[in-house]
């Protein structure tokens, strides 16, 4: 496509129709896996796009930036649904749980926050790990996985229990 910046996140749809694209140039850009043009383009984050995920039933779009912005998109249209308020830090990864319905972020300001993908509602906020969550991932059976600043990898039951600490050494 015509991405002419550094790419800091991209995903593709599991569906295999579209590629999302985001990096300093702070726009959200999905192209056709068809033919590879630019299906939408999409100026929307204030900082450089540095998080992209596709639901895994490839309907919505989630894309955050490094100042805390947090949105999920319709994937067909490229219509913003809802923009997701909280983070005070930049939105370092973003993960759906398997069945579409959960999404999680993690940010540089310390939680993991999980959100309802149908109305935007917030659900939780983890406190993962303190000094910023560098990574965080829902496995397939809804457990979550976050590292981070302090050196730590956490494992989580979605309702946000801990249920075990990793030192990372």
């Amino acid at each position: 496509g015509d991405q002419f910046d550094s790419v800091l996140s991209a995903d593709l749809s599991s569906d295999q129709k579209w590629i999302a694209l985001g990096g300093p140039d702070r726009v959200l850009k999905i192209y056709r896996t068809s033919d590879g043009g630019l299906e939408h383009r999409i100026k929307k984050h204030t900082e450089w796009v540095t998080a992209i995920e596709f639901s895994p039933d490839s309907k919505y779009l989630a894309s955050g930036d490094r100042n805390g912005g947090l949105v999920i998109w319709e994937a067909a249209t490229g219509q913003e649904m809802f923009a997701l308020n909280g983070h005070r830090g930049a939105i370092n990864s973003v993960s759906w749980r398997a069945d579409s319905e959960m999404l999680l972020s993690a940010s540089e300001d310390g939680p993991v926050k999980l959100w309802k993908a149908t109305d935007g509602s917030a659900l939780r906020s983890l406190n993962a790990n303190p000094g910023g969550v560098l990574s965080a991932r829902f496995a397939h059976d809804g457990r979550i996985v976050s590292c981070g600043r302090d050196n730590k990898v956490q494992l989580w039951e979605s309702a946000g229990r801990n249920l075990r600490t990793l030192p990372f050494t």
